[in-house]
């Protein structure tokens, strides 16, 4: 099972509804795991005893942050926010199995959505528009994975079928990113 956020898009008609799985599919390229998207992420979900060396880097880390906010406040936002989470190692997450929830649901999350950067969400959202472009449509998020639901089941016709993929083709969406998307919809 894929382990992924998606969209789940419902279509009103004139002859009934129908709908459609758009799945995210991540790069790791690391553009969100940003300090500042760490400290706002939640805690991590190991015990201090579970994981003793990430705790004393959270300890040292905040120390340090402590230190840079009393010396000025305005240094502090900047080290925040042009800094990476310090788990980030490689583009890759040192943590990924005791991630903070907000790290996990990425990127339906606070900081998520807004990204700039990210090319993925970026073609994600540019194909979530095209998409919906002219039609009237619920969107509800969804989550894969072990502790996630299923993946809701989609309703189209093959005609409707073929209409998105024309569609997410136009925007450029990736091999990578149509494979996952006919998985979530096969």
């Amino acid at each position: 099972m894929v382990d992924t956020f998606y969209l789940h898009l419902e279509f009103m008609g004139k002859n009934g509804g129908w709908s459609i799985n758009l799945p995210f599919l991540c790069s790791k390229c690391g553009v969100c795991c940003t300090l500042e998207d760490f400290l706002t992420a939640g805690e991590i979900t190991a015990k201090t005893q579970e994981q003793p060396e990430v705790h004393a880097k959270i300890k040292a880390l905040f120390e340090v942050l402590g230190e840079i906010w009393e010396a000025s406040e305005t240094e502090y936002d900047k080290y925040v926010q042009r800094n990476p989470c310090p788990f980030l190692v490689d583009k890759s997450c040192s943590i990924y199995e005791i991630r903070p929830e907000g790290c996990r649901l990425f990127p339906k999350t606070a900081f998520g959505m807004q990204t700039q950067e990210c090319e993925p969400l970026n073609r994600f959202k540019k194909t979530r528009n095209a998409l919906r472009k002219g039609r009237s449509a619920k969107e509800t998020y969804h989550f894969t994975g072990a502790s996630q639901e299923p993946i809701k089941l989609p309703n189209f016709t093959e005609k409707q079928y073929q209409t998105c993929i024309n569609k997410l083709r136009q925007t450029g969406i990736t091999d990578d990113e149509l494979a996952l998307f006919n998985h979530f919809n096969k």
